[in-house]
């Protein structure tokens, strides 16, 4: 028994600061194991076609390639590096179309809503002249998208399925509207950094449609002219958004097989997703993520 009542005082208020600091340390380290990358975050940067299991070819004696991309994040979570093609995921793809036999045929599993046009290009010029080259499109492939699938001998588009126009953008802007602006605008009445941009904008406009062209698949090439298709989608007369369906891109002239999507197409896209929609922090879909 302790006589003396500081020494009591003293041990208990050891004895209560030592489980303070033990519940302090309990929780950091569970806000910790919150905040680290989980294992499947790192999985995301392997090749999507070996990803969680999904199949790794449409088709047997196939090498199948995902381009697969989120289409933005709620909650305000936002990462570039998943809703677009990017030049880095471009270098993996070529990689990956590099290490398959050349006469291996190749899908292309496409579900983006576009991305940087050096990056598109990159892809495209590889498989424009490559035989046996397919691309899947079981929601949508837009902008950037259209151009890697128009670079393949064949597009096999889902039921409800769309493509996209392919114009050069600056910022929210086609290449188009802004080489106008300076035509119908007076040119004193307008800033210098647009001006500048739209003779950019010029530029861009003059060699785009030739570039498209250039990677277009001649099995989509029109009976009277070669360049119609691209011709139509580079000029800027549609929205960006807008959305081309299966009826429509066979009445501009692509090379649309008949059939839907095969369910591993499906099936590759979702499982894909669900692992973009698991990551937590900020670059996920984690709603319960807090900084």
């Amino acid at each position: 028994m302790v006589d003396d009542p500081r020494l009591l005082v003293a041990g208990l208020c050891l004895v209560v600061a030592s489980f303070v600091f033990a519940l302090m340390m309990r929780r950091l380290r569970s806000r910790r194991a919150a905040l680290a990358p989980r294992p499947m975050a790192k999985i995301a940067a392997r090749p999507m076609a070996d990803i969680g299991g999904m199949p790794v070819a449409v088709r047997p004696g196939t090498k199948t390639i995902a381009i697969i991309h989120d289409f933005g994040h709620p909650y305000g979570h936002h990462s570039d590096e998943r809703q677009y093609l990017s030049t880095r995921e471009a270098f993996e793809i070529l990689a990956e179309i590099r290490s398959a036999g050349s006469d291996t045929p190749i899908d292309i599993i496409l579900h983006t809503p576009g991305g940087e046009a050096f990056a598109c290009e990159l892809i495209a010029s590889v498989l424009k002249d490559r035989p046996n080259t397919t691309s899947y499109v079981p929601y949508c492939a837009m902008s950037a998208g259209t151009i890697i699938a128009l670079a393949t001998e064949k597009v096999v588009m889902g039921r409800y399925a769309v493509l996209g126009p392919i114009d050069t953008q600056y910022g929210p802007f086609p290449a188009e509207s802004l080489k106008r602006l300076v035509k119908e605008k007076p040119i004193q009445n307008i800033e210098d950094f647009t001006v500048l941009l739209s003779y950019l904008a010029e530029k861009e406009v003059r060699n785009a449609k030739q570039r498209a062209c250039d990677l277009l698949n001649k099995k989509h090439f029109g009976s009277d002219d070669a360049c119609a298709l691209t011709d139509f989608l580079v000029s800027g007369d549609l929205p960006h958004s807008e959305q081309i369906n299966r009826d429509r891109a066979v009445q501009l002239g692509v090379n649309i097989a008949k059939e839907d999507c095969p369910p591993p197409v499906y099936q590759m896209v979702e499982s894909r997703l669900a692992l973009l929609n698991a990551s937590p922090g900020p670059n996920g879909f984690n709603p319960g993520y807090k900084k």
